[in-house]
């Protein structure tokens, strides 16, 4: 028997759905296209909450407490670091701005920093 990339691509999306990644209504007919771009959205969504958990070791294998972090940056800076730990686990961003910029500095600095930045958004103006 013959396995077909639509039979591949219905256990792919099935997959999804019996695990709480996909709604159902995602895989209804219709353009494979969309499809296959709820099912690649799902995956990656998936690893947000283990992102989220490594920002948050980086983060404190690099302070001492947080306390230190504010005493270093202000209690505004905890804030934004926590904001940016939902943000990274919703798939999303947040917004700095130019007063910021140690924040973003700090960020950068940890070992997975690129990946972090990638979440935050500066703004010029």
């Amino acid at each position: 028997m013959t396995y077909s990339c639509s039979d591949f691509a219905s256990d792919v999306q099935r997959c999804l759905v019996d695990c709480g990644a996909l709604p159902e209504d995602a895989i209804a007919a219709g353009d494979i296209g969309d499809q296959a771009d709820a099912c690649i959205a799902a995956i990656v969504s998936m690893n947000c909450p283990a992102a989220s958990a490594l920002f948050s070791r980086e983060l404190l294998e690099s302070v001492e407490t947080i306390s230190g972090i504010a005493e270093q940056f202000g209690n505004e800076a905890v804030v934004t670091l926590f904001y940016l730990q939902t943000a990274i686990l919703r798939g999303t961003h947040v917004e700095l701005d130019p007063r910021d910029a140690e924040i973003a500095a700090f960020v950068r600095a940890l070992p997975s920093g690129s990946r972090w930045m990638t979440h935050i958004r500066m703004n010029h103006g």
